[in-house]
């Protein structure tokens, strides 16, 4: 296989869809492929012409590697389960919060499968069923890597003039206060505003986006409003749009909130930085001109987010997800038949 041609053309693809529209997930698989397309050819192009010694290291690379990847996968899966607990502990009881510990126990059943196996059952349906789970592993993995890759190309770019900033609710303490990360979220907005009033001097506006939910003492929109009031943010520029309830609501409603006073708007929406990409595909979906922005997230909630956002997203694209592994494990099986 010539791994720079399929590199070079995953870069090519890449970048084309960077520049024409940068809201995409696929964006991110395509520069990993890119990735390890061009790292494969110029290993294979190196390897070909080394001399004795660096063949023994290469050599010597690889067996480090077999050795310290199932450490790496321990590490991992141990971490999961130890942030589960902090999170459960800081958080309180929430049964999705409890993913990244279930996820963590079955990389561990795994290892611990392929370790006993190897020593004493010599089970050989049992190396099988590891092979295919391993596979299925891997291509999460690189999807979730795609991810973090595409969080950041989604935020790459210029912002030029805009004409409104569209804040995403993100929930409320109980006694109404906005949360820790809606209230980065409002601190961003009003940050973005102050720079655009600066640089442009012409009148923007600020939706404030969400609805009430059914432990909330008021809309989102209402304490993101005041939230705003007291950071300094005029009343009279900030919109409530107080019917959403998803993501995808909060887009479409602020946009026709929007657009009764101006048709053809430019927007930024505001949201964390974990829940950009996702943002910025429903707004490529939904048709709208905005581009998400990210504010800062927590740090001891930043990696639950992640994963919780990477689920929604395979969610998003379940049938592209399940076609991806129906074809892998028809193709295990293939490869299982053939050498049997």
């Amino acid at each position: 296989m010539d791994w720079f041609y399929w590199g070079s053309l995953a870069l090519v693809s890449a970048v084309t869809l960077q520049l024409t529209d940068r809201r995409r997930w696929l964006t991110g698989h395509l520069t990993l492929i890119a990735l390890v397309g061009l790292a494969l050819a110029g290993y294979r192009s190196v390897s070909d012409q080394a001399s004795p010694f660096w063949q023994f290291l290469i050599v010597g690379l690889k067996l480090a590697g077999y050795i310290i990847l199932p450490i790496v996968i321990l590490v991992v899966a141990i971490s999961f389960v130890r942030y589960s607990y902090r999170l459960l502990h800081k958080e309180g009881w929430h049964l999705h919060y409890t993913l990244l510990a279930i996820v963590g126990l079955l990389l561990v059943l795994m290892l611990v499968s392929a370790v006993i196996n190897g020593l004493t059952w010599h089970w050989q349906w049992l190396w099988k069923a590891l092979g295919l789970a391993f596979i299925l592993t891997g291509y999460f993995t690189f999807s979730f890597l795609a991810y973090l890759v595409a969080c950041g190309t989604t935020r790459l770019g210029r912002i030029g003039p805009i004409d409104d900033i569209i804040v995403l609710g993100a929930g409320l303490m109980p006694d109404g206060r906005p949360t820790r990360t809606l209230s980065y979220r409002l601190k961003t907005a009003a940050k973005i505003y102050r720079a655009q009033r600066e640089k442009d001097h012409h009148a923007i506006r600020i939706v404030v986006s969400g609805g009430q939910g059914s432990d909330e003492v008021m809309p989102e929109s209402t304490a993101m409003r005041h939230y705003l009031v007291a950071l300094g943010i005029p009343l009279d520029v900030i919109k409530e749009e107080n019917r959403s309830t998803s993501t995808a609501e909060n887009l479409r409603f602020s946009h026709a909130l929007i657009v009764r006073q101006q048709p053809f708007y430019r927007a930024v929406m505001v949201t964390s930085d974990y829940h950009v990409l996702r943002a910025n595909i429903l707004a490529r979906r939904l048709r709208l001109n905005v581009y998400g922005m990210g504010a800062t997230t927590p740090w001891y909630y930043l990696p639950f987010a992640m994963f919780r956002e990477y689920l929604a997203l395979i969610v998003m694209y379940r049938w592209s997800n399940l076609s991806a592994v129906i074809i892998l494990s028809l193709w295990y099986v293939a490869w299982l038949v053939k050498i049997i």
